[in-house]
């Protein structure tokens, strides 16, 4: 019995009350070798929006449903249990099973998680449907997370898991410091001081990210540099040596404000050159 069996589609159509994860069993086998029909999709699609509010309904027809769809019914998804939500992801990310264009990409996917307001989904929640992504090391490589952090650092409000998949990224790929520090500049000219978590998380990556951050840090306003270095000796000391180590004529192109700063949360250190002091 395929999936264009008038029979088959009949019974998915009328199924008895209490035959649900039956129904979900019988499409998931068909469809484990085979995109599923349209007809399949349009029948479990209707069942789903007016009888049926079961998001695991969907998973075996979830190639043949809109992008749209799919974004929408993530926070349920994500609720499932975690080799479910894995097989979800797997089956979104495994284009070669369908030539469809309703799939997501991965960036697509990393990026919708992120926008999952704290309304539908609880933090945890969603940072282990991050993490399940993460995992997937031969899928997100270097250059789709480079696309991902691009995308979500130009959000306003800036996503709350942004810094935490700033670090991951990191973590993952160290040699993607240069890109990170680029990432950290835009949130400078972005305020991330104004919000809490983001701002946060940028000190974390700045000591993470040392010594590439110390040029970064030099390029703060006075007043959140100055916060920064009252929180967290490693900076601190960082800076200064990384200061003292400069050039003079270069440590001249650095605004007084900036120095004084450093000056003053950094006892009988002297920074600010003579013709840089007036």
């Amino acid at each position: 019995m395929g999936m264009t069996s008038p029979e088959l589609l009949e019974l998915v159509k009328n199924c008895p009350h209490g035959t649900e994860a039956l129904i979900t069993r019988i499409i998931h086998i068909l469809t484990q070798q085979m995109p599923p029909s349209h007809e399949i999709v349009e029948i479990i699609r209707d069942l789903y929006y007016k009888r049926i509010s079961d998001v695991r309904l969907l998973i075996p027809v979830l190639t043949g449903l809109e992008k749209s769809e799919i974004i929408n019914a993530l926070p349920k998804f994500i609720k499932l249990s975690p080799p479910v939500v894995k097989e979800v992801f797997n089956r979104l990310l495994d284009s070669s099973r369908t030539s469809q264009t309703s799939l997501l990409s991965p960036s697509e996917l990393l990026i919708a998680l992120h926008r999952i307001s704290l309304e539908e989904c609880e933090l945890r929640t969603i940072i282990n449907a991050t993490s399940v992504c993460f995992n997937e090391r031969s899928i997100y490589t270097d250059d789709i997370l480079a696309v991902v952090l691009q995308q979500l650092v130009e959000m306003s409000p800036i996503p709350i898991l942004f810094m935490r998949t700033v670090l991951q990224t990191f973590s993952l790929y160290p040699k993607m410091a240069n890109f990170i520090m680029i990432i950290l500049q835009r949130l400078i000219t972005k305020q991330a001081w104004k919000q809490a978590r983001i701002w946060e998380g940028f000190i974390k990556c700045c000591e993470k990210t040392r010594p590439h951050s110390f040029p970064i840090l030099l390029q703060l306003p006075p007043s959140q540099l100055k916060h920064i270095l009252q929180i967290t000796s490693e900076l601190r000391d960082g800076l200064v040596r990384y200061l003292c180590s400069m050039p003079i004529a270069q440590r001249s192109s650095i605004p007084s404000s900036i120095l004084i700063v450093i000056e003053d949360d950094s006892k009988n250190v002297a920074l600010i050159p003579p013709s840089n002091s007036a």
